[in-house]
C-alpha cells in the first residue's frame, strides 16, 4: 500500500508539470532544496522577461540618452559593451558574450546595484534572469537548467544544487553617458530596442474582430512566436518601430491614416527613421537612402536595393489566436 501511495504521488508531480495540451511547462523543484538562509526572503516565484544574446547599437548612433544617465562598462580585450541602467531595469539581467567569456549583467533597481556575473559555472552554463523573489530587499537570480538560485550581492547560490557556492565575477565600471559617448563612440550599447520587448499588456485590448498585423517566427514543436501590431500603434504620420526577433533586427513602419503596416529585416548598423509627407517614400537611413513602402532604395547609394521581409502578415484577431498561442504585444 506504501508503495502505491509513492507511485501515485510522483504520478501526481509529474502532471502537475504537464499543460492540457501536453506540452511540459517548467515548475522549480523548490520542495527539494530549502533555501539556506533562515529569512529575509520575500516575493514568489515570477520570472523577469529574458534578455539574451542582444544586438546592441554603437555609442555613436544613440542620441536618446540622457548625459546624466549612469552605465555600466564592461571591457574584456578589445571590445566595450555598455549597458544604461535604464535600459537594463525592465530586466534586471542581460546575458551576454565577449568572445568566448560569458557573462551576466545584473543590476537591481531597488538596492541600485549591479554586477556582472560569471556564466560558466562548473558544468553548467547559466542563462540567468531575474526571479521574482527578493533576498533582503536586492534581486534573486534563477537558472532553469540548474534550478538555481542566486543572491546577487552575496554573489552565492542560496537554493539549489550550489547552495552556499560562490560565483566569480567580472569587473565593470560605471559611469555618466556623457563620459561614454565622449571617450568610447564605437563601443557596444544595450538599448530598449536590443532583445524583443516581450509584454501581454495589450492583449485586453484587443477585440476577436480587430485587425491585426503579426511577424511571425517559425520555432520547432509548435512553439512558434508572432509579434502583434494594431493599426492604432501608428498614429499621428508614419511610425517606425524596431523589433528583434531571433537573430533578426525587424523594421516595422505603419500609418494608420493610410491603413499599412509592414516590416522589413535590417540586420546591418544602419539606423533608420520615418519621412513624412512623402508616400511612397516613407523611411530614410544614416547614409542618405531613401526608401519606399516597399523596401526599395529610391535614392542614395544603395538605390535599387530591395530590403527583405520575414514571414508577416494582416488577419483578424480571432484567426491568429486558432493559429498560434504565443503572442509578443509590441
Amino acid at each position: 500500500m506504501k508503495n502505491i501511495i509513492i507511485l501515485l504521488i510522483s504520478l501526481s508531480l509529474f502532471y502537475g508539470c504537464t499543460s492540457e495540451e501536453g506540452i511540459t511547462t517548467f515548475v522549480p523543484t523548490q520542495n527539494e532544496f530549502d533555501w539556506i538562509v533562515d529569512s529575509g526572503i520575500n516575493g514568489s516565484f515570477n520570472p523577469f522577461p529574458l534578455a539574451k544574446d542582444p544586438i546592441m547599437s554603437k555609442v555613436k548612433d544613440i542620441d536618446f540618452i540622457s548625459d546624466k544617465s549612469i552605465v555600466a562598462i564592461v571591457s574584456i580585450g578589445e571590445e566595450i559593451r555598455v549597458y544604461p541602467y535604464r535600459f537594463i531595469s525592465r530586466f534586471e539581467a542581460v546575458n551576454d558574450k565577449i568572445n568566448d567569456i560569458t557573462y551576466t549583467m545584473t543590476y537591481c533597481p531597488i538596492t541600485q546595484s549591479g554586477l556582472v556575473m560569471d556564466r560558466e559555472f562548473k558544468d553548467d552554463n547559466f542563462i540567468l534572469r531575474a526571479s521574482g523573489y527578493l533576498f533582503n530587499d536586492n534581486q534573486v537570480l534563477f537558472d532553469e537548467k540548474s534550478d538555481t538560485f542566486w543572491s546577487q550581492m552575496l554573489v552565492k547560490c542560496i537554493k539549489g544544487k550550489y547552495a552556499g557556492e560562490i560565483d566569480k565575477t567580472y569587473n565593470f565600471v560605471e559611469m555618466p553617458w556623457k563620459i561614454v559617448k565622449e571617450n568610447f563612440p564605437d563601443a557596444l550599447v544595450f538599448t530598449n530596442v536590443s532583445v524583443a520587448n516581450k509584454t501581454t499588456t495589450k492583449k485586453d485590448n484587443i477585440e476577436k474582430g480587430d485587425l491585426v498585423y503579426g511577424i511571425v517566427n517559425f520555432r520547432l514543436n509548435n512553439n512558434s512566436e508572432v509579434s502583434i501590431f494594431r493599426y492604432q500603434d501608428f498614429t499621428g504620420g508614419t511610425r517606425l518601430s524596431n523589433i528583434n526577433i531571433s537573430s533578426n533586427k525587424i523594421l516595422v513602419i505603419g500609418n494608420e491614416d493610410k491603413h499599412f503596416i509592414t516590416s522589413y529585416i535590417n540586420n546591418s548598423n544602419t539606423t533608420f527613421k520615418a519621412v513624412q509627407n512623402q508616400f511612397p517614400i516613407v523611411m530614410e537611413d544614416d547614409a542618405n537612402n531613401k526608401w519606399n513602402v516597399f523596401g526599395v532604395a529610391v535614392s542614395g547609394p544603395r538605390k535599387g536595393e530591395q530590403l527583405q521581409s520575414q514571414t508577416a502578415f494582416v488577419a483578424l484577431w480571432w484567426a491568429w489566436e486558432n493559429f498560434y498561442s504565443n503572442f509578443i504585444f509590441e
